[in-house]
């Protein structure tokens, strides 16, 4: 039973420091536009103590206008799809866009936004977004010069992506394939040109949940250190 009481206890702390190091990344990440905060999901075990089960995304931050026509926000669900160097695909809520000497639509690392066909031309002189994700490069009376369609992949537990740096993530076992489709199609949020999703992390709700992390941690030490303090006087008796 006291063996039982410490496994529980170690179990107790390592929990309790997940949650710590995923509010502290949410804190970290209070500035990065798009970020989508996540919270770590715990369950009780049957022979006792906890196991961390998965994580939770929380709710994405309100988007400002910046005036940037290629500052782009997904207003509802979904994420941008990159490709990096290496031809993985990758995901972000992060719409900072610019354009490569290519004229290629890229991120702030210089990874490739997914917008099938665009390609902006030498001339171009502004680039259009519409609410249904099509991108178009004009010239200065307005023809059309070139036209692309942005991709928007949705996830069954966004909570499962693993994150890759550079405010993108990968798709993994828990979050499921991404199912792609064009921007405000049912399920799938609507492009707003011009403005940034800004951070969804909650400063207020993070530091409660620290001080509650920390407070869990402690009392879980507090009951291992009881526990080996019963066996060490068990071990005395016997001895």
């Amino acid at each position: 039973m006291i063996i039982d009481g410490i496994a529980a206890g170690i179990s107790g702390m390592n929990a309790a420091v997940r949650r710590l190091n995923q509010s502290a990344n949410n804190l970290a990440n209070i500035s990065t536009p798009g970020y989508v905060p996540s919270r770590v999901e715990q369950a009780d075990l049957a022979g006792g103590g906890v196991a961390v089960v998965g994580q939770t995304a929380l709710a994405s931050g309100p988007i400002v206008s910046t005036g940037n026509a290629l500052d782009l926000a997904i207003d509802g669900a979904g994420y941008f799809v990159l490709q990096d160097a290496d031809g993985n695909e990758l995901y972000t809520r992060a719409g900072n866009f610019s354009l490569n000497a290519d004229g290629q639509l890229v991120d702030q690392t210089g990874r490739l936004v997914q917008a099938e066909g665009f390609q902006a031309p030498q001339g171009t002189a502004q680039i259009q977004v519409g609410a249904d994700g099509v991108v178009q490069a004009q010239s200065a009376d307005g023809a059309v010069l070139a036209e692309g369609q942005l991709q928007i992949a949705t996830f069954a537990n966004p909570g499962g992506l693993q994150a890759v740096g550079g405010n993108a993530f990968q798709a993994t076992d828990a979050s499921g394939p991404a199912v792609i489709d064009a921007a405000g199609q049912p399920g799938y949020g609507a492009i707003a040109s011009g403005a940034l999703q800004t951070s969804g992390t909650d400063i207020v709700s993070e530091m409660v949940g620290q001080i509650t992390a920390q407070r869990s941690f402690e009392a879980n030490l507090k009951t291992i250190r009881t526990g080996d303090e019963m066996l060490g006087t068990i071990l005395d008796i016997v001895g």
